[in-house]
């Protein structure tokens, strides 16, 4: 047996038909693995998807609804605010008509809509953002002069606001 094939892997000119088949087998699976991690490498790196865009959407409404809390700490008035964001934050000039929405006093107990800050690739006729404003306890403790808690067993109570958001786009909610 060892003398046969000794004889055919030294004497042969050619493949066979079996040794074929398993090169070009190894060959389509090297390929298929090699585009299946090209296709995935291309997905991440391509545009954000739409829960990306819904994400970064109420970041940047919570970080433009932060400018209105303060004014209601330091006792700012809308009429000092810039004029974009003076009737909220849908209703200044700049936003177009059909999604502008006037809001006096965007802090105020209730929901608002600020469908203006809509991601661009949603439908705003089947996509909707507000957000909802509520009464709130928490519990705070002492800051001593290094905004440090100085004093852990004095917790006391302390009402706030807080915003809760809702964003629907092309039928997915976040």
């Amino acid at each position: 047996m060892m003398q046969f094939l000794k004889r055919v892997l030294t004497k042969k000119k050619g493949v066979t038909i079996l040794e074929g088949l398993i090169a070009l087998g190894l060959l389509a699976l090297v390929a298929a693995g090699t585009f299946g991690v090209l296709l995935s490498v291309a997905r991440k790196s391509g545009a954000p998807d739409i829960r990306e865009e819904m994400v970064l959407a109420v970041e940047r409404a919570n970080d433009q609804l932060q400018m209105y809390s303060s004014g209601i700490v330091s006792g700012m008035t809308n009429s000092k605010l810039y004029e974009q964001y003076a009737n909220g934050m849908c209703g200044g000039s700049l936003i177009p008509a059909e999604v502008q929405v006037l809001d006096s006093s965007p802090m105020s107990i209730g929901s608002h809509n600020i469908k203006c800050m809509l991601p661009p690739l949603c439908d705003y006729s089947n996509s909707t953002f507000t957000y909802t404003v509520r009464e709130a306890s928490f519990t705070t403790h002492n800051y001593g002069a290094s905004n440090m808690v100085t004093d852990y067993a004095s917790a006391f109570p302390t009402k706030g606001r807080q915003v809760t958001f809702n964003i629907t786009c092309n039928g997915f909610t976040l």
